[in-house]
């Protein structure tokens, strides 16, 4: 098996993981990772062959990757895809061992991530006007956001039928295909029923019947809040603002707010 190619290699790995229910975006992210090692391979001369994929020359290829300038985290990234790989390529017999068992993974930086301050989420919803279409859709996704610590991912594929708005709550799709119950209160049930009866406008599109939708109805994308978070920041003096900053301030007044445990 040693002649066999990491490039299809790689493909029936992706086509595993689509089998076990992974995200197309976790399945996009393995292939990219370690097709970059693959390409390594052939840039330095060797053959992108399973008796390439070992120990020391994965080694060879973090240590490449540090000096070319990659983020700590960009490089932790590639050594966890690779080990991950080698897993797979020991449970499907590929290798009669786990060629990278015994594999280090690089250290990054835990940065201290500080959680928006009342004043900046203040001043974030300031900067829209709630009487408007984009401004009311826009904070009743800050709020949502904050309230409920939902992922980008989860807020975009929200549909409108899984709000139970009333009752105080949505049906979510998580990570993993998991569906689980996230509670609202009272400010972001209200913003969402503002944007609902007022600005919803009605969906071009006959299936999905997304929660939040762009102006001219088409469902709103991930890259488009991304988009969105970065210009509103950047107009309210918050420029640090992205979707898991929300997350994360959603994380951290939770715990402050939360009960004692006995």
């Amino acid at each position: 098996m040693d002649n066999f190619e990491l490039e299809k290699l790689i493909l029936h790995f992706a086509q595993s993981n689509r089998a076990e229910g992974k995200s197309p975006k976790t399945i996009s992210w393995y292939t990219e990772m370690i097709t970059s090692f693959a390409k390594f391979l052939s840039d330095t001369g060797r053959g992108s062959v399973l008796a390439n994929f070992d120990i020391s020359i994965v080694r060879e290829f973090i240590i490449h990757e540090q000096e070319r300038g990659l983020s700590a985290f960009s490089v932790q990234g590639k050594a966890r895809a690779l080990r991950s790989f080698a897993t797979w390529l020991h449970r499907e017999n590929y290798t009669t061992s786990h060629v990278l068992y015994n594999l280090k993974i690089p250290r990054a930086p835990k940065n201290l991530v500080e959680p928006l301050t009342a004043t900046e989420i203040d001043q974030l919803v300031k900067n829209q006007n709630p009487l408007t279409a984009l401004g009311c859709r826009n904070i009743a996704i800050l709020l949502l956001f904050l309230d409920t610590g939902l992922r980008l991912s989860e807020l975009c594929e929200s549909r409108y039928d899984n709000a139970h708005i009333d009752e105080g709550y949505l049906r979510v799709m998580g990570k993993g295909s998991k569906e689980r119950i996230v509670p609202i209160g009272g400010l972001a049930q209200k913003m969402l029923w503002r944007y609902i009866i007022h600005f919803r406008p009605e969906p071009l599109a006959e299936t999905g019947n997304y929660l939040f939708l762009t102006l001219d109805g088409k469902p709103l994308r991930p890259n488009a809040v991304k988009l969105l978070l970065k210009r509103w920041g950047r107009r309210a003096g918050v420029l640090r603002l992205h979707a898991h900053l929300c997350r994360h301030t959603f994380a951290t007044n939770f715990l402050h707010h939360a009960p004692p445990a006995f």
